[in-house]
């Protein structure tokens, strides 16, 4: 076990991002202990929940975010400790699904703190299926007015939280898929069996991703 396992007061963990890049045409020849998920166009952000009275919502480079909207984060957690969520915060004003801005909403990716426990040594995959445990897997919901299905989200059981979608194959024609819509940028694929290790430096956990964009002005692979 390691001694970073037992985290019961506030200390700021840097994001597990990818740093290599790929071409998508690449993406096709991936499959077997490869796990994809959407790359959105928002912040990444870092969630701290202890218990349910409090959270903290960071950026990627320590920094509180701001110009947020008001979402009930203390509901996604389960315990009385803490739980520390990365994701993506939607604040760039793209367009979703339907064509429509899609708006400050949070995209759960991976969990890296769980009742006060720290999962440093747990596998992506395993890390993976505790959120699917905690959240579910619709992708829909229905309001008083509408009933609303996804493609590449996932609901959750908090209004304007989701989660990302997991992906075991056919990563090539899922990035031809995705990114037609404005907030895909792309894939980001991750080792199946990779361990989570410790997020103290701002570079950390780079080994086991890669991710795929599409071109942009100010990107190209």
């Amino acid at each position: 076990m390691s001694i970073f396992s037992n985290y019961s007061e506030f200390k700021y963990i840097y994001p597990p991002r990818p740093e290599a890049a790929i071409t998508p045409a690449l993406l096709s020849g991936l499959g077997a202990g490869w796990i994809a998920q959407p790359k959105y166009n928002g912040s990444c952000a870092v969630l701290f929940i202890n218990g349910n009275h409090e959270y903290k919502l960071f950026n990627r480079k320590n920094e509180e975010l701001s110009l947020q909207n008001p979402i009930q984060y203390t509901s996604l957690n389960d315990s009385e400790k803490y739980m520390v969520l990365c994701g993506e915060y939607l604040n760039k004003n793209k367009y979703g699904e339907d064509g429509r801005p899609f708006n400050h909403k949070f995209i759960i990716w991976d969990i890296l703190v769980w009742k006060g426990h720290y999962l440093i040594g747990e596998t992506f995959e395993k890390r993976l299926t505790l959120l699917y445990e905690l959240f579910g897997g619709s992708r829909g919901f229905v309001s008083e007015s509408d009933m609303v299905i996804f493609n590449h989200l996932l609901t959750t059981r908090v209004e304007n939280v989701f989660m990302a979608p997991a992906y075991l194959d056919g990563f090539g024609e899922l990035y031809q898929e995705i990114t037609r819509t404005d907030l895909y940028e792309g894939l980001v694929l991750k080792k199946a069996d990779a361990r989570l290790e410790p997020g103290f430096r701002e570079r950390n956990n780079h080994s086991w991703q890669i991710k795929a964009r599409k071109p942009t002005l100010n990107y190209n692979f």
